[in-house]
């Protein structure tokens, strides 16, 4: 099987958040992105609804020129609009009146919390944006505080309609003892759904699903690395479904 990688957290869209700065970084990014193996990418820019207003239309057409400069280059790179959403307290009132930004239209969100949320509140948010009909994302797990708790994650998962990222850089390189071995068990045990590069540059944070499906596979198998990775199961789903789409 050729390298098919789809990455669903990206800051490849320029000029919108603390990603790409220019359209040259975005361009570079985007060649990165091919050269690593990624053909399904979401652009899941930063926003707050409820809090600031997302910048639609400049993201949008820094989306198209994204999708153009790919075309001019004979890329078979296929790109979605996106987003990251932080948590806040009126992110549930700006989902009922508004909607939110979703995963390439489809009823997914990528989430993410404050690295110091409490369970209480993680648990809250998560409540209230699926009991407005979204699926969760809950972008880069390891990252919060309190899923440090043993058995916190799972409990979520089974009450919630939520799938678990972790960030290509933690697979590769886990941090301290302790954070390792709960990396290891989450990956082992299937709590994560998929890795995502998470990229924001073409340095201090790349596009690196090559590098980490290649940990992935020696460490836990070509199955596993196949599944969180979209060569296989759910996320290879979804990207077949949006493959039959026309990209917008």
């Amino acid at each position: 099987m050729t390298e098919q990688f789809l990455d669903l957290h990206t800051h490849v869209v320029y000029g919108v958040d603390d990603g790409a700065r220019t359209e040259e970084q975005m361009r570079a990014m985007l060649d990165a992105a091919v050269a690593n193996g990624i053909t399904t990418l979401v652009a899941t820019t930063h926003a707050t609804p409820g809090l600031e207003a997302f910048p639609q239309e400049r993201y949008q057409r820094h989306l198209d020129a994204a999708q153009a400069y790919c075309q001019q280059q004979g890329y078979g790179l296929r790109l979605y609009p996106g987003a990251e959403l932080l948590y806040n307290p009126m992110l549930r009132d700006a989902a009922r009146e508004n909607g939110l930004p979703t995963l390439a239209g489809t009823d997914w969100v990528l989430m993410e919390f404050l690295p110091q949320t409490s369970a209480k509140e993680l648990e809250n948010g998560l409540e209230e944006v699926a009991v407005c009909g979204y699926s969760i994302l809950m972008a880069h797990v390891e990252r919060y505080r309190c899923l440090e708790s043993r058995g916190l994650l799972e409990k979520l998962k089974a009450r919630y309609p939520v799938a678990c990222q972790m960030n290509g850089s933690t697979v590769l390189e886990p941090g301290s003892f302790w954070k390792r071995r709960r990396v290891e068990r989450w990956l082992s045990s299937g709590v994560i759904d998929v890795v995502a590069s998470d990229a924001h540059n073409t340095t201090s944070r790349p596009v690196n699903l090559r590098e980490a499906y290649q940990k992935l596979k020696l460490t836990f198998g070509e199955e596993t690395a196949d599944r969180l990775t979209g060569r296989s199961g759910l996320w290879k789903e979804f990207r077949d479904t949006l493959a039959q789409q026309k990209v917008t």
